[in-house]
């Protein structure tokens, strides 16, 4: 895979969500949002949800920003657009970091990001495989859809797959 050509590199922003088939690449970076990573390893399709908040409280705006309206969005496209199989599905989530320095519980929205994002994934049944969670630095992560792999990269450290 040729990760220099953007024609096959499909990016997600913030608060985005998009699926792909093989040979595509998808991407995003992180900070204390969330990444999530749908793969059918049979159509080999993937989805990627960049999701900013744990809960959507009928404010307005997309409904990526949220995990609780983003991840049954994700799901839902990957059904009903991509043809997959529920059953077949498999997450990887990355993310989430305490990218500032606040001395309370309450704003570490990173933390509250992943609870919630398990929290839907386990409620929707689907089996998270992989993740890397946490820390303070953002991440950069790529999905190979011909492989399912995701290759995560904490900002000044190396490169690790998952």
């Amino acid at each position: 895979m040729i990760l220099n050509n953007n024609g096959n590199i499909v990016t997600v922003g913030v608060g985005d969500l998009k699926i792909a088939q093989s040979p595509k690449a998808i991407k995003t970076s992180l900070g204390s949002c969330v990444g999530v990573v749908l793969y059918d390893s049979i159509q080999k399709v993937g989805g990627m949800l960049h999701l900013m908040l744990p809960n959507c409280n009928d404010r307005e705006g997309k409904p990526g920003k949220y995990a609780d309206t983003g991840i049954p969005l994700l799901l839902d496209l990957m059904i009903n657009k991509a043809n997959s199989k529920k059953n077949v599905l498999t997450a990887k989530i990355f993310g989430g970091a305490k990218m500032f320095s606040v001395n309370s519980e309450i704003f570490d929205i990173g933390k509250s990001n992943i609870l919630e994002t398990q929290k839907i994934l386990g409620q929707l049944g689907i089996k998270i495989k992989a993740s890397r969670l946490g820390g303070t630095k953002g991440h950069q992560i790529t999905l190979d859809t011909e492989t399912g792999i995701v290759q995560s990269r904490i900002f000044g450290e190396q490169t690790e797959k998952y």
